[in-house]
C-alpha cells in the first residue's frame, strides 16, 4: 500500500478510476467475486495505486500460477513478490495484489477501506485490550511471564464490531464524502480519545510520519478543537464481562481459561522441554533448523504441552532422541 515501490507517482481520481474499471473488468472475469478493491472517500484527489484483495479461493492451482497468469494475461513486464502481496505495474501505475484466506477475505476488505480509519478505530479498541485488523475483532490474551501472547477471535461481524463502540455502520455502508465526514465518523465515538495523538508512541510516531492521512487526521483534530477524552480503567481485564456480554457467541472468557491451563502445562514443562533441553542434546540444531524440529516434534500431538507436561523429563529426552533418528 502507498504506492511507492517502482516510484511512480500518483495519479488524479479520474485517471486512477479508468484504470480500476480495466481491472475491474479483467478480474470479473478471471475471479468473479472472489476479489475486493478496497473503498475510499469520494472526493479523494489522487492515488498511489491501487490495491486488489484476492481471496485464496480464486487460487485454482498455486498462488505463483495465479501471479503469472496475471502476468501473461494483463502483458506486465514489471513485477516483484513478496509472500502473499504481488506488486504490478499496469498501465505505468502500480497495482497490489493480497492473496488472503477466504476466512478472512472480507474482514481484510472492511479493515483496508477508508485510507486509515482501521488504524484509527484500532487505537480505540486497543484500551480495551482487543485487536482490530484484517482478522476483525481479536482479543489479545497475554500469558502472566510476558514471552507469548495469542490473538483469540473475538468477531468478523462488521455491524457489531462498530457497535460496539456506538459507530453508525450505516453511514458506513453509504460511504463517505470527503475526510472531515470520514474523521467525524470515526471520533464520534463515546470511547474515542484525543491522547495517542497528543502522546504519540513510536509505532504511531511512525504511522504519522508516513501515512498523509494520518497528518491530515491529527491537523483536523487540533482545527476542529478535538478535546475529547475518555477514561479507561488502568486494568484491561476489566472490561472482559463488557466483551463477553456484547460478543456471547465468541465465549472469549471460555477461551481463556483455555488458555490459563494451557500456561499452567507450560510452567510445569520448564526445565524438563524447551529450545535449549533441545539444543543441549542436539547441539548441531540451531536457528531456523532448531524451530523446524520443534515444530515437527510438537505437531505429532494435538495439545502437545498437555501431553508433554504430564511426562517425566527422562521420557521427553528419550522420546526426543527417538524422533530425531
Amino acid at each position: 500500500m502507498g504506492g511507492n515501490l517502482f516510484k511512480l507517482g500518483r495519479l488524479p481520481q479520474a485517471q486512477y478510476a479508468v484504470i480500476e474499471t480495466e481491472l475491474r473488468e479483467y478480474l470479473d472475469r478471471k475471479m468473479g467475486d472472489q476479489y475486493r478493491i478496497p473503498r475510499y472517500y469520494r472526493s479523494k484527489a489522487d492515488f498511489g495505486d491501487v490495491d486488489i484483495i484476492i481471496s485464496d479461493a480464486a487460487i485454482q492451482s498455486t498462488w505463483q500460477d495465479l501471479r503469472m497468469q496475471i502476468v501473461q494475461d494483463l502483458g506486465i513486464e514489471q513485477y516483484k513478490s513478496a509472500g502473499a502481496v504481488f506488486s504490478t505495474v499496469y498501465q505505468h501505475f502500480q497495482v497490489d495484489y493480497f492473496c488472503k484466506e477466504q476466512a478472512f477475505f472480507e474482514s481484510t476488505y472492511h479493515y483496508l477501506s477508508f485510507n486509515d480509519i482501521g488504524n484509527i478505530l484500532g487505537k480505540i479498541f486497543k484500551r480495551f485490550n482487543l485487536k482490530y485488523g484484517e482478522q476483525g475483532l481479536q482479543y489479545v490474551f497475554r500469558r502472566t511471564d510476558g514471552h507469548f501472547q495469542k490473538d483469540l477471535p473475538v468477531s468478523l461481524d462488521f455491524a457489531r464490531i462498530f457497535a460496539f463502540l456506538d459507530l453508525d455502520y450505516a453511514h458506513w455502508e453509504r460511504g463517505f464524502d470527503t475526510l472531515d465526514e470520514m474523521f467525524r465518523w470515526a471520533t464520534a465515538s463515546p470511547y474515542f480519545s484525543i491522547k495517542p495523538y497528543e502522546e504519540q508512541d513510536a509505532t504511531t510516531a511512525k504511522r504519522v510520519k508516513e501515512r498523509h492521512t494520518m497528518q491530515r487526521f491529527i491537523q483536523w483534530l487540533q482545527e476542529n478543537r478535538i478535546t475529547q477524552t475518555f477514561t479507561f480503567q488502568e486494568e484491561r481485564d476489566a472490561y472482559l464481562p463488557m466483551i463477553e456480554a456484547f460478543f456471547p457467541e465468541a465465549h472469549l472468557l471460555k477461551k481463556i481459561e483455555q488458555e490459563r491451563q494451557r500456561e499452567g502445562f507450560v510452567q510445569q514443562l520448564r526445565g524438563k522441554y524447551s529450545g535449549q533441553v533441545v539444543m543441549r542434546l542436539f547441539p548441531e540444531l540451531q536457528g531456523k533448523a532448531l524451530g523446524e524440529f520443534m515444530r515437527k516434534f510438537e505437531a505429532q500431538w494435538e495439545d502437545h504441552e498437555a501431553v508433554l507436561a504430564a511426562m517425566e523429563a527422562h521420557e521427553i529426552e528419550s522420546r526426543l532422541k527417538v524422533f530425531k533418528t
